[in-house]
């Protein structure tokens, strides 16, 4: 009889602890009566996808003397025409926590020390709730190369024609061989051939400086230079012929919150349009897929009956995140740990020690 009026005690113990805390949805409120002496308003975390996409812009740019690649020169992979298009580099997440407005709860309590526990959390609390991410993105722009850009060859040569000049000298007629110089315009083959030219001697140079047939010896570092500068040169003068592409860098960052883990459209892309994050054909939409890795019975959804008498939390669990485009996977993020895939559960305040939300939750 005594052993069962001990735990009597304890029971009754136990439930007056419970009593100090009562939890319910933002959206409910206490029965009347109810006596608090302080209350709180938390949410429970979620995990928000943090997207990173990098985009490139390529302008490929044809070269003055596309026309004259392959007889000169024997190229034939150039560029035939000026286009624009965009190319999808890279697309990577990072998880974050966040609050998720969805689930929200007020907890009341009529223990001070709980009290004044909540209020100081409160107090240090930063409004994560009303952060609303956008999209942004930064821009790394090339230029395009100066010698392509101001490539101007000289459009008139000096041309000596030689004939005869008939003069009386001493009273004798003579013929006397005579020049003269004129100014004649260049055709464009010509300046092709010019340009072609140059790459033969750049080459010609680069190979008499590494056979060592120069009469300077020249150290190694000086030796590095010159080839350098003359394969620096080597390459503007191709660049005439196989034309040049310059791209600018674009990178997008927003985020994406998946309530239930079904499929998320990310973004859009195609190589003509670029990138779009929020309209676009199904044909270029690129989703996010979210596979659970762990057995149903594990997350059972608990039934709860407000109010509680304990915290309310929410656990984490493993999910496989693929990217997806057109029904193929065309890249594994691996394995995160996320919110929405686990299961709420409740935690007692009052195992040891007054206990806080800011472990639990976010206070607002």
């Amino acid at each position: 009889m005594k052993r069962i009026s001990i735990l009597l005690i304890i029971c009754v113990l136990s439930l007056s602890a419970f009593a100090q805390v009562q939890v319910y949805p933002l959206k409910e409120f206490p029965s009347k009566g109810v006596k608090y002496v302080g209350k709180v308003q938390y949410a429970l975390p979620t995990t928000t996808l943090k997207v990173t996409v990098s985009v490139s812009k390529v302008q490929d740019i044809r070269g003055y003397f596309a026309d004259y690649a392959e007889s000169l020169l024997g190229l034939t992979n150039i560029i035939q025409q000026n286009r624009t298009y965009y190319k999808l580099n890279s697309v990577d997440i990072e998880p974050i926590t966040a609050p998720d407005d969805s689930k929200v709860f007020v907890a009341y309590t009529s223990n001070y020390d709980l009290a004044k526990l909540w209020q100081e959390e409160s107090i240090t609390a930063t409004d994560v709730l009303a952060a609303t991410p956008l999209t942004t993105y930064t821009t790394h722009t090339a230029t395009l190369p100066d010698f392509f850009k101001n490539y101007a060859d000289i459009s008139y040569t000096q041309q000596s024609e030689t004939f005869v000049d008939t003069k009386i000298i001493d009273g004798v007629v003579t013929q006397v061989p005579a020049s003269h110089t004129k100014t004649v315009s260049k055709s464009f083959e010509s300046k092709a051939r010019e340009a072609a030219d140059a790459i033969v001697k750049s080459r010609k140079d680069q190979y008499n400086l590494a056979a060592g047939e120069q009469e300077t010896p020249y150290s190694g570092e000086a030796m590095q230079a010159m080839l350098s500068e003359l394969k620096k040169w080597e390459n503007n003068y191709m660049s005439l012929f196989t034309g040049v592409s310059i791209s600018d860098t674009m990178v997008y960052v927003f985020y994406i919150t998946p309530e239930d883990l079904t499929l998320a459209t990310a973004f859009y892309f195609n190589a003509t349009k670029g990138f779009n994050q929020s309209e676009g054909a199904a044909a270029d939409a690129y989703s996010l897929i979210f596979n659970r890795i762990y057995k149903d019975n594990i997350t059972k959804i608990i039934e709860f009956n407000y109010p509680e008498y304990s915290y309310i939390t929410r656990d984490k669990k493993p999910v496989q995140v693929s990217l997806t485009h057109a029904n193929d996977k065309i890249h594994d993020f691996g394995v995160i740990n996320m919110h929405q895939a686990g299961s709420l559960q409740t935690f007692h305040p009052y195992s040891k020690q007054v206990v806080g939300i800011k472990g639990i939750g976010f206070v607002f």
